[in-house]
């Protein structure tokens, strides 16, 4: 008995109906594209992030990495370093977010070099800069003179403190506030009102650990010191940068990268002595 060949219609009547819906579907598009016209650059130009927001989003993303226990450690340690510069980029273009970049630039850096001592990767000592290779600064008058008052009282207690061989004061640490001081207050170009001399009674009454008036913590009195040199300096940049948020420049940008750099420094010295470094701790707010 003959077997009877299987019928194509079956596999044809399959292949039309793909053809028939292939063909709606690009009649679907065209009349979509028709109904709703691209502007070329357009769609690009709605999409392309500022520098602010490109700077917050790869801080944030790389933030939250090197703060993961869970990841591998490695992966933590690079991260970090990818955030401290991030972090200060949104120092610099995000004049809203100055001290946010400042401090999350200067935790980002604890936690690499706390990271890099586990895998023992040799890192370079913490030194404060000073504005060596900088002539002028694109900030207002007041804020300088201000940040001058804040790195001459941090070198007053700093000397105080070395003499007596409190602490990790030495110094060299003492002349490098001091000579930032000297260097704000000629960018200022203003009457120098420094005070020279300082109450330091609390100070020197509690050498080994004190209650930061600025969160209520108990921290180790000199990280205290660098601390709150740190933060008078961002209140004076906040200020300044509040006035001209609107008036952003290249020149401004890099003049509050530099700063955010300046006083990242302080800060990781501060947290390197032992200051927490918590939110809670490092953002006023926070601490309430």
């Amino acid at each position: 008995m003959q077997t009877r060949a299987p019928s194509p219609r079956p596999v044809l009547s399959i292949a039309k109906r793909v053809c028939a819906t292939l063909c709606v579907g690009l009649a679907l598009s065209s009349l979509t594209a028709c109904s709703m016209p691209r502007i070329a650059g357009k769609d690009e130009a709605e999409q392309q992030q500022s520098p602010c927001e490109k700077a917050y989003l790869d801080a944030s993303g790389n933030d939250t990495i090197a703060l993961d226990q869970r990841q591998p450690i490695i992966r933590r340690h690079f991260a970090a370093h990818q955030a401290i510069s991030s972090w200060t980029d949104t120092a610099a273009y995000c004049p809203s977010r100055f001290a946010d970049g400042t401090l999350r630039s200067a935790r980002a850096r604890h936690i690499a070099r706390t990271l890099a001592d586990r895998l023992s990767i040799a890192v370079d000592p913490i030194t404060l800069s000073r504005f060596d290779d900088i002539e002028s600064l694109d900030v207002d008058s007041a804020s300088l003179d201000a940040m001058a008052k804040a790195e001459d009282k941090a070198g007053f207690a700093m000397t105080l403190f070395a003499a007596r061989s409190i602490g990790h004061a030495t110094l060299d640490i003492a002349d490098r506030h001091k000579t930032t001081s000297q260097r704000l207050a000629s960018f200022s170009g203003d009457a120098d009102d420094r005070g020279k001399t300082y109450d330091t009674t609390s100070l020197l009454a509690n050498p080994g650990t004190i209650v930061d008036p600025a969160t209520g913590l108990l921290a180790p009195t000199d990280a205290t010191i660098e601390m709150n040199c740190a933060r008078g300096e961002i209140a004076a940049i906040e200020k300044s940068s509040n006035a001209a948020e609107s008036q952003s420049t290249n020149a401004r940008e890099q003049s509050l990268g530099v700063l955010a750099g300046l006083i990242a420094d302080r800060v990781e010295l501060a947290l390197d002595w032992g200051y927490p470094s918590f939110d809670g701790a490092l953002f006023e707010e926070d601490a309430q």
